[in-house]
């Protein structure tokens, strides 16, 4: 039997994770593709929202949950 895929969102994309804890950089650096020296990972439970600063914590995924990116300083004009 394969292992569960977990399903999450990161500013309304969707990736799976074969894995059940991530954490903060390799979400930001894996699958949003964001620099996690210049972006925050916020997850939404509801209407709140958790600021997930330390880039080694580790987070366990539930399906469906859902993250924001923050982008932290001024953000450049293209």
């Amino acid at each position: 039997m394969p292992p569960p895929k977990f399903v999450f969102f990161v500013d309304q994309e969707k990736f799976e994770s074969d894995t059940e804890t991530l954490t903060v950089r390799q979400i930001l650096v894996n699958f949003a593709k964001e620099d996690p020296a210049t972006t925050t990972l916020v997850e939404k439970v509801g209407n709140e929202t958790i600021k997930h600063t330390d880039l080694d914590e580790v987070i366990h995924l539930k399906d469906g949950m859902k993250f924001v990116v923050f982008h932290n300083g001024p953000t450049p004009v293209s």
